[in-house]
């Protein structure tokens, strides 16, 4: 009698014990889901995020090159983060010459700009 009391005791522990672990398991998962979750949402809002827009980035180097949107070919904006300073890099050209700007996407300032002929 004692042996099988002793015997239902640690069946009946030893399944307590492996209930404990596997909700601990659980939990850490879904834990581990929830920071993933976190995580994904401030990369997707801080590499998105920008004081100005493309279209205003466009318009400022536009502008810098006393050209309308309307005048030019092959324009490309680009957002990239370059020394951890968030930029819109915009290309276009006009007739021969060849534009490229690089803008900071939190002041609207210049941060670089270049021209060249190109022939076709």
């Amino acid at each position: 009698m004692k042996k099988r009391l002793l015997a239902l005791l640690l069946t009946v522990f030893s399944l307590s014990l492996l209930a404990a672990c596997d909700s601990d398991d659980d939990h850490q998962q879904s834990q581990t889901k929830t920071e993933q979750h976190e995580n994904t949402q401030t990369t997707q809002s801080n590499s998105s995020e920008t004081k100005i827009s493309q279209d205003e980035a466009k318009a400022i180097a536009l502008k810098d090159a006393g050209l309308a949107e309307k005048d030019v070919t092959l324009l490309t904006v680009e957002q990239d983060i370059d020394d951890g300073r968030t930029e819109f890099e915009i290309e276009f050209t006009k007739d021969t010459t060849e534009y490229s700007y690089t803008i900071n996407a939190d002041t609207g300032e210049i941060i670089s700009k270049e021209s060249e002929n190109v022939n076709d």
